[in-house]
């Protein structure tokens, strides 16, 4: 309990440090992992709110901050503020820092945008060639067309777009490959055991097809999420497309080779796919 209280408190440090150094990216990375070892550490949350430009996402942390201590009154007067801002129709703060009108009038009077000169061109932080006239609404970079994610309140550029993408959605190289082998044998037993089963059935072979299909798909979903710890996303769903076919090919294939066609293991198929996705979205 001591070492995650001072690994907490270690990254609130940092945080801080980040802020002051006006890198609010850094910043809201060290607080998410305060807050990650200790989710009601207040100065964790009040971070979060300075980091944030948003003013819904402010409140949301300072309404954090005060169920945790409701005696708090930084949090209480930053609040007092942000909620006025919000009355006034207001969605995005100056600056990453916190809305308090005696400590950062001056600051709120030349924002950071507009003390560039006006002659001064911006240049995409990813792309350097490319000029722009765009900035990130949460950290404040340069950013494309090209790179900038569409959000209610604005634009982003992908980085702050990954930091809001839940952990669940966020599918890496080695998870796709982990489902990937893992559907792809699936399929290779699975559509031999059910081809067997099918053909032994006859003229009841769609009955069969239908009744085991949801099963099998369902079986399919539930060995994804323990090969990849319940992840999910469009990618993740193509991959198990791809494997499924892939392993279902050679046994379908070499029926077709013998001179049938097994439409009702071909059915059976598709049920499976269509339910195991139907589970991962």
């Amino acid at each position: 309990m001591t070492e995650s209280t001072i690994t907490a408190a270690e990254l609130v440090a940092a945080g801080r440090a980040a802020l002051i150094a006006g890198d609010t990216v850094t910043a809201r990375l060290r607080f998410r992992e305060a807050l990650e070892i200790d989710p009601h550490c207040v100065d964790a949350l009040l971070g979060m709110a300075t980091a944030l430009r948003p003013y819904r996402d402010k409140r949301e942390y300072l309404l954090r901050a005060l169920a945790v201590d409701p005696e708090n009154s930084e949090a209480r007067a930053t609040l007092e503020q942000v909620e006025a801002r919000l009355a006034a129709g207001e969605l995005l703060a100056p600056t990453g820092g916190q809305v308090r009108e005696r400590e950062e009038a001056a600051v709120e009077e030349t924002p950071a945008a507009s003390v560039m000169p006006a002659s001064e061109t911006l240049v995409c932080y990813r792309h350097p060639q490319r000029e722009t006239g765009l900035r990130c609404i949460s950290c404040g970079r340069p950013i494309c067309p090209e790179c900038a994610r569409a959000t209610p309140v604005g634009q982003i550029c992908p980085e702050c777009a990954r930091e809001r993408t839940p952990v669940n959605y966020q599918v890496g190289p080695t998870q796709l490959l982990v489902a990937g082998v893992v559907v792809l044998i699936y399929a290779l037993l699975v559509t031999l055991v059910a081809g067997v089963v099918i053909g032994w059935a006859g003229f009841f072979g769609f009955i069969v097809a239908f009744l085991l299909g949801p099963m099998t798909g369902n079986l399919l979903s539930r060995l994804i999420d323990w090969a990849t710890g319940r992840k999910r996303g469009r990618m993740l769903m193509i991959v198990v497309s791809v494997a499924y076919a892939c392993g279902s090919l050679p046994y379908i294939g070499f029926i077709i080779l013998l001179g049938g066609f097994p439409l009702a293991l071909l059915f059976f198929s598709i049920i499976v796919v269509t339910t195991a996705l139907a589970w991962l979205r």
